[in-house]
């Protein structure tokens, strides 16, 4: 029998809302299962340890088990590709940093992430960083190693994480600004460098101002001259700011740590991750734990905020990057 028309209109009416009710029922219930953290580098550093953290906190708001897990490789580009490849339904998130999500893909040729791929859910906290020298360097403050670096009869050598790193593009652009030359010395981890450091097998080096380093530096293995920031830091008062040393003004970065998740996730189960990540926050043991290990923790943003704040961060590592002519390798 042939339905009239108004009738199958109707009826694909009916279907078209049943699914729309379907659909809102399904984020309304987000989430009904155990959501998977990703963290792109090894157990024991600043994103896993903070994510760690704040997953905890998660949990609690959620009503559901979050399963944190590593994946390292290429300078953390695997991690982000694991999140960004997975289903874009809120249950994939990702503890993540401008190393792996804008630097990696400037700087290593095999990375195959793009910082578009991901967005901003949450931003946990900033970790401050500073320009360090070894022991004996003849420089105690970001004027004398300017001063130094300058009539140096050979070039200074410094140690990154890696080629396009932030710790690299943040050393390349203080020689820049110093109008010096350098030797860089790419090695696979914070520790390393740092030990080559206190050691005084190279000259300097960037560092974030977390645990080993404070300790190398309250024991006199290394001196810290300046902290990349236009103010000083309440717990390191006599650590001056960059921007107080002429060509330095501008001189000013940080590791940040977030909360992403894909950039197609929908906007509710974003922001159900967004509200549950800043009530982690929120908590003062969480705080206390953070601020301890060396970070500051972020004051609460927007979704918009958190969007334009990453699009200034990937604009900024791109400039820097063209501004040292880096070449991915």
């Amino acid at each position: 029998m042939k339905l009239p028309l108004s009738r199958v209109v109707a009826q694909c009416i009916g279907a078209l809302a049943l699914s729309a009710v379907a659909a809102f029922a399904h984020a309304q219930s987000f989430p009904n299962k155990p959501l998977n953290m990703i963290v792109a580098f090894p157990a024991g550093g600043g994103s896993d340890v903070m994510g760690r953290l704040v997953a905890k906190g998660m949990q609690e708001t959620l009503g559901q088990t979050i399963i944190v897990e590593n994946v390292v490789g290429v300078g953390g580009s695997l991690g982000v590709l694991r999140a960004s490849n997975a289903t874009p339904d809120g249950y994939t998130v990702l503890a993540g940093s401008p190393l792996e999500l804008i630097y990696t893909p400037l700087g290593v040729a095999a990375a195959k992430n793009k910082p578009e791929d991901m967005k901003m859910a949450a931003l946990v906290g900033h970790t401050p960083i500073a320009i360090a020298v070894r022991k004996d360097l003849p420089a105690n403050t970001l004027d004398e190693f300017v001063a130094f670096a300058k009539k140096a009869d050979k070039p200074l050598s410094f140690g990154s994480t890696g080629v396009g790193s932030l710790y690299h593009l943040m050393a390349e652009k203080a020689l820049q600004n110093a109008g010096a030359k350098g030797l860089h010395a790419p090695y696979n981890g914070l520790a390393l460098y740092l030990k080559d450091l206190m050691g005084s097998t190279i000259d300097f080096a960037v560092v974030p101002l977390v645990g080993p380093v404070l300790g190398a530096a309250e024991k006199g293995q290394i001196k810290l001259l300046a902290i990349a920031a236009n103010q000083s830091l309440a717990t390191l008062p006599k650590l001056p700011p960059t921007k107080n040393t002429k060509g330095f003004e501008e001189y000013q970065f940080s590791i940040w740590i977030g909360i992403q998740v894909g950039a197609k996730t929908p906007d509710a189960q974003t922001k159900t991750i967004h509200e549950a990540a800043y009530k982690a926050l929120s908590n003062p043991d969480t705080r206390k734990t953070i601020e301890t290990a060396g970070s500051v923790v972020a004051e609460p943003m927007t979704l918009a905020q958190l969007d334009a704040f990453y699009k200034r961060e990937i604009a900024s590592g791109a400039a820097m990057a063209k501004s040292i002519n880096l070449q991915a390798q």
